[in-house]
């Protein structure tokens, strides 16, 4: 059973934003599936490394629709951005440096972080790209 249902409650009314936070989701289940049969520990760092990489991403295709369309907030929206990648980066460090990496925090983390900044944040630019026509 996924760990994260895309439902409508997640969408930003803007369909590449949409679709490539459900790419995040499956990455996030897949790293959820593996560990609820066991296999958390040989599935995590090949699935941090395609989250750090597909973040990378969909962070620098969202940042630049909301550069081109003036967005107010974007300040705010790049700082939780970069804490996000940072934190990414902390838990690669901790694979690359022989870790095994705890997959229950990591996949906690990245639950939190995406569902609250998906309902929180990228929803306050809906409206915005919106009425700049973008959907």
């Amino acid at each position: 059973m996924p760990l994260l249902t895309w439902d409508t409650s997640y969408s930003v009314n803007v369909q590449r934003c949409d679709e490539q936070h459900q790419k995040l989701f499956s990455l996030i289940n897949a790293l959820h599936d593996a560990m609820s049969v066991g296999r958390g520990r040989s599935v995590v760092a090949p699935i941090v490394q395609e989250l750090a990489q597909y973040t990378q991403t969909h962070f620098q295709a969202e940042e630049a629709l909301l550069q081109q369309t003036n967005y107010p907030n974007l300040p705010t929206h790049l700082a939780e951005h970069k804490k996000f990648i940072d934190q990414v980066g902390r838990f690669q460090q901790d694979i690359d440096a022989g870790m095994t990496g705890n997959s229950i925090a990591i996949v906690g983390f990245l639950q939190s972080w995406l569902t609250n900044h998906i309902k929180q944040t990228d929803r306050q630019y809906a409206a915005h790209l919106n009425a700049k026509g973008i959907h």
